[in-house]
Protein backbone atom coordinates (compact mmCIF):
# COMPACT_ATOMS: atom_id res chain seq x y z
CA UNK A 1 0.00 0.00 0.00
CA UNK A 2 1.45 3.19 -1.02
CA UNK A 3 2.13 5.79 1.65
CA UNK A 4 0.99 9.88 2.03
CA UNK A 5 2.39 12.23 4.69
CA UNK A 6 0.05 15.31 5.49
CA UNK A 7 1.75 18.46 7.02
CA UNK A 8 -0.36 20.20 8.33
CA UNK A 9 -4.07 18.56 9.00
CA UNK A 10 -6.42 21.54 9.29
CA UNK A 11 -9.54 22.54 7.15
CA UNK A 12 -8.26 20.85 4.20
CA UNK A 13 -5.78 18.00 5.03
CA UNK A 14 -8.16 16.13 8.14
CA UNK A 15 -10.28 16.01 4.83
CA UNK A 16 -8.00 14.72 2.56
CA UNK A 17 -6.74 12.00 5.08
CA UNK A 18 -10.06 10.90 5.77
CA UNK A 19 -10.52 10.75 1.81
CA UNK A 20 -7.68 8.57 0.83
CA UNK A 21 -7.21 6.63 4.01
CA UNK A 22 -9.34 3.50 2.02
CA UNK A 23 -6.11 3.47 -0.51
CA UNK A 24 -3.02 4.89 1.14
CA UNK A 25 -1.67 4.64 4.39
CA UNK A 26 -2.47 8.36 5.52
CA UNK A 27 -0.02 9.99 8.33
CA UNK A 28 -1.06 13.13 9.49
CA UNK A 29 0.54 15.59 11.59
CA UNK A 30 -0.36 18.84 13.72
CA UNK A 31 1.39 21.36 15.58
CA UNK A 32 -0.82 21.86 18.63
CA UNK A 33 -2.16 19.45 20.94
CA UNK A 34 -5.91 20.47 20.44
CA UNK A 35 -5.53 19.34 16.81
CA UNK A 36 -3.39 16.46 17.68
CA UNK A 37 -6.12 14.77 19.22
CA UNK A 38 -8.62 15.06 16.86
CA UNK A 39 -6.38 12.45 14.37
CA UNK A 40 -6.37 8.97 14.56
CA UNK A 41 -3.64 7.71 17.27
CA UNK A 42 -2.07 5.07 15.22
CA UNK A 43 -1.16 7.89 11.98
CA UNK A 44 -0.69 10.88 13.87
CA UNK A 45 2.24 12.72 15.06
CA UNK A 46 2.67 15.75 16.88
CA UNK A 47 5.78 18.36 14.96
CA UNK A 48 5.88 21.41 15.64
CA UNK A 49 8.90 24.14 14.72
CA UNK A 50 11.20 23.38 15.95
CA UNK A 51 11.12 19.59 16.87
CA UNK A 52 9.75 18.47 13.43
CA UNK A 53 11.84 14.91 13.25
CA UNK A 54 9.98 11.59 13.36
CA UNK A 55 11.93 8.93 10.65
CA UNK A 56 8.58 7.33 9.74
CA UNK A 57 6.59 10.12 9.17
CA UNK A 58 8.85 11.34 6.22
CA UNK A 59 9.54 7.87 4.94
CA UNK A 60 6.06 8.66 2.38
CA UNK A 61 5.47 8.12 -1.34
CA UNK A 62 4.14 11.17 -1.60
CA UNK A 63 4.65 14.21 1.11
CA UNK A 64 1.77 16.84 1.06
CA UNK A 65 2.39 20.47 2.77
CA UNK A 66 -0.81 22.19 3.85
CA UNK A 67 0.41 24.50 6.39
CA UNK A 68 -0.70 28.40 6.49
CA UNK A 69 1.79 31.10 6.08
CA UNK A 70 2.87 31.79 9.70
CA UNK A 71 4.58 30.71 12.42
CA UNK A 72 8.03 30.13 11.47
CA UNK A 73 7.14 28.98 8.14
CA UNK A 74 10.48 29.74 5.81
CA UNK A 75 12.38 28.01 8.83
CA UNK A 76 9.75 24.91 8.95
CA UNK A 77 9.56 24.54 4.87
CA UNK A 78 13.72 24.83 4.97
CA UNK A 79 13.46 21.99 7.80
CA UNK A 80 11.29 19.17 6.92
CA UNK A 81 12.41 19.92 3.28
CA UNK A 82 15.66 18.37 4.32
CA UNK A 83 14.05 14.98 5.83
CA UNK A 84 11.96 14.20 2.54
CA UNK A 85 13.62 11.38 0.56
CA UNK A 86 14.52 12.25 -3.43
CA UNK A 87 12.05 9.56 -4.81
CA UNK A 88 8.63 11.18 -2.80
CA UNK A 89 6.50 13.17 -4.50
CA UNK A 90 6.31 16.60 -2.78
CA UNK A 91 2.64 19.00 -3.01
CA UNK A 92 2.91 22.64 -1.79
CA UNK A 93 -0.57 23.63 -1.06
CA UNK A 94 0.16 27.86 -1.98
CA UNK A 95 -2.35 31.02 -2.80
CA UNK A 96 -3.30 33.01 -5.73
CA UNK A 97 -2.35 35.93 -3.51
CA UNK A 98 1.35 35.85 -5.24
CA UNK A 99 0.12 37.32 -8.15
CA UNK A 100 1.07 40.99 -8.61
CA UNK A 101 -1.50 42.02 -11.25
CA UNK A 102 -4.81 43.41 -10.39
CA UNK A 103 -6.94 43.15 -13.99
CA UNK A 104 -6.92 40.97 -16.70
CA UNK A 105 -6.80 36.90 -16.95
CA UNK A 106 -3.89 35.77 -15.01
CA UNK A 107 -1.69 32.43 -15.59
CA UNK A 108 1.19 30.54 -13.99
CA UNK A 109 3.73 32.51 -15.71
CA UNK A 110 2.79 35.53 -14.78
CA UNK A 111 4.42 38.07 -12.17
CA UNK A 112 4.09 36.91 -8.61
CA UNK A 113 4.56 39.13 -5.34
CA UNK A 114 7.88 39.25 -3.02
CA UNK A 115 6.02 37.52 -0.21
CA UNK A 116 6.21 34.76 1.87
CA UNK A 117 4.25 32.72 0.02
CA UNK A 118 6.36 33.70 -3.01
CA UNK A 119 9.39 32.57 -1.10
CA UNK A 120 8.19 29.28 0.34
CA UNK A 121 7.69 28.39 -3.96
CA UNK A 122 11.25 28.86 -4.40
CA UNK A 123 12.51 27.25 -1.19
CA UNK A 124 10.47 24.00 -2.36
CA UNK A 125 11.15 23.97 -5.75
CA UNK A 126 15.16 24.27 -4.75
CA UNK A 127 15.19 21.47 -2.56
CA UNK A 128 13.09 19.77 -5.38
CA UNK A 129 12.60 21.09 -8.77
CA UNK A 130 9.99 18.48 -9.60
CA UNK A 131 7.78 19.40 -6.91
CA UNK A 132 4.11 20.38 -7.59
CA UNK A 133 2.68 24.04 -6.64
CA UNK A 134 -0.80 24.01 -6.57
CA UNK A 135 -1.87 27.79 -6.04
CA UNK A 136 -5.71 27.41 -4.65
CA UNK A 137 -8.17 30.27 -5.30
CA UNK A 138 -10.22 31.46 -1.86
CA UNK A 139 -11.16 28.21 0.14
CA UNK A 140 -14.95 27.86 0.43
CA UNK A 141 -17.36 25.61 0.96
CA UNK A 142 -19.31 23.91 4.61
CA UNK A 143 -19.28 26.21 6.81
CA UNK A 144 -17.45 28.39 5.11
CA UNK A 145 -19.55 30.71 3.25
CA UNK A 146 -18.50 33.59 1.11
CA UNK A 147 -19.43 37.07 2.31
CA UNK A 148 -20.12 35.52 6.00
CA UNK A 149 -18.02 37.68 7.68
CA UNK A 150 -18.13 40.70 5.65
CA UNK A 151 -21.89 41.43 6.71
CA UNK A 152 -22.79 45.37 7.18
CA UNK A 153 -19.29 46.42 5.90
CA UNK A 154 -18.56 48.97 3.14
CA UNK A 155 -16.07 47.75 0.69
CA UNK A 156 -14.00 49.48 -1.94
CA UNK A 157 -15.47 47.97 -4.72
CA UNK A 158 -17.08 45.08 -6.59
CA UNK A 159 -14.77 42.42 -8.24
CA UNK A 160 -14.80 38.92 -10.08
CA UNK A 161 -13.98 36.29 -7.35
CA UNK A 162 -11.36 33.93 -7.42
CA UNK A 163 -13.05 31.27 -4.81
CA UNK A 164 -12.35 27.04 -4.58
CA UNK A 165 -14.38 24.57 -3.33
CA UNK A 166 -13.10 22.21 -0.69
CA UNK A 167 -14.09 19.31 -2.56
CA UNK A 168 -12.29 20.35 -5.69
CA UNK A 169 -9.25 20.94 -3.68
CA UNK A 170 -9.03 17.17 -2.21
CA UNK A 171 -10.08 15.92 -5.52
CA UNK A 172 -7.05 17.29 -7.51
CA UNK A 173 -4.55 16.56 -4.97
CA UNK A 174 -6.01 12.78 -5.60
CA UNK A 175 -5.15 13.31 -8.82
CA UNK A 176 -2.09 14.69 -8.76
CA UNK A 177 -1.15 11.57 -6.66
CA UNK A 178 -2.68 8.85 -9.13
CA UNK A 179 -1.27 10.67 -12.23
CA UNK A 180 2.13 10.74 -10.53
CA UNK A 181 1.88 14.70 -11.59
CA UNK A 182 5.54 16.18 -11.21
CA UNK A 183 7.23 19.64 -11.89
CA UNK A 184 3.80 21.80 -12.26
CA UNK A 185 2.85 24.84 -10.76
CA UNK A 186 -0.76 24.85 -10.89
CA UNK A 187 -3.73 27.31 -10.45
CA UNK A 188 -6.50 25.79 -8.73
CA UNK A 189 -9.02 28.41 -8.91
CA UNK A 190 -13.17 27.54 -9.39
CA UNK A 191 -13.93 28.39 -13.62
CA UNK A 192 -16.66 30.28 -13.11
CA UNK A 193 -15.91 33.94 -11.76
CA UNK A 194 -19.21 35.58 -10.71
CA UNK A 195 -18.90 39.68 -9.28
CA UNK A 196 -18.83 39.18 -5.63
CA UNK A 197 -21.71 41.75 -5.03
CA UNK A 198 -23.85 38.85 -6.35
CA UNK A 199 -21.87 36.35 -4.92
CA UNK A 200 -22.28 37.76 -1.72
CA UNK A 201 -25.96 39.62 -1.59
CA UNK A 202 -27.19 35.99 -2.50
CA UNK A 203 -25.47 34.47 0.47
CA UNK A 204 -26.74 37.53 2.80
CA UNK A 205 -30.40 37.16 1.28
CA UNK A 206 -30.11 33.13 2.08
CA UNK A 207 -28.54 32.93 5.62
CA UNK A 208 -30.39 36.47 7.17
CA UNK A 209 -27.23 38.16 6.89
CA UNK A 210 -26.92 42.34 6.57
CA UNK A 211 -25.78 42.79 3.19
CA UNK A 212 -22.35 44.21 2.07
CA UNK A 213 -21.78 47.49 1.26
CA UNK A 214 -19.50 48.77 -1.75
CA UNK A 215 -18.49 52.32 -1.99
CA UNK A 216 -18.16 52.17 -6.04
CA UNK A 217 -19.67 50.50 -8.10
CA UNK A 218 -16.32 49.68 -10.32
CA UNK A 219 -15.54 45.97 -10.60
CA UNK A 220 -12.22 44.58 -10.63
CA UNK A 221 -11.72 42.27 -13.56
CA UNK A 222 -9.15 39.96 -12.11
CA UNK A 223 -9.66 36.50 -13.74
CA UNK A 224 -7.13 33.61 -12.23
CA UNK A 225 -6.94 31.10 -15.14
CA UNK A 226 -6.88 26.97 -13.97
CA UNK A 227 -6.74 26.35 -17.90
CA UNK A 228 -3.79 25.23 -17.62
CA UNK A 229 -4.58 22.38 -14.46
CA UNK A 230 -7.73 21.44 -16.12
CA UNK A 231 -5.18 20.37 -19.33
CA UNK A 232 -2.57 18.72 -17.22
CA UNK A 233 -5.29 16.72 -15.15
CA UNK A 234 -7.86 16.43 -18.00
CA UNK A 235 -9.76 18.09 -15.03
CA UNK A 236 -13.87 18.70 -14.43
CA UNK A 237 -14.60 21.05 -11.49
CA UNK A 238 -17.16 19.50 -9.46
CA UNK A 239 -18.58 22.64 -8.38
CA UNK A 240 -17.37 25.19 -10.96
CA UNK A 241 -20.07 27.73 -9.98
CA UNK A 242 -19.33 30.10 -6.56
CA UNK A 243 -23.04 30.98 -7.21
CA UNK A 244 -23.68 27.14 -5.92
CA UNK A 245 -21.14 25.90 -3.62
CA UNK A 246 -23.39 25.98 -0.82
Amino acid sequence: MRTLSIFGCGWVGRVLAHALQPNFRVYCSARSRSTYKTLQPHTRYLLAYPNLYHEAFYQADTFVIAIPPKHYYLETLDTILSYIPSRTQIILLSSISVYTQTHGLIREEMLTKPTRILHAEELVRAHRADSIILRLGGLMGYERIAGKYSAGKVLEHDKLVNYIHRDDVVRIITLCIEKEIRGKILNAVAPLHPRQSYLFAQNANRFGWEKTYYKSDTVQPKVISSQKLIETLDYTFLKPDPLRFW
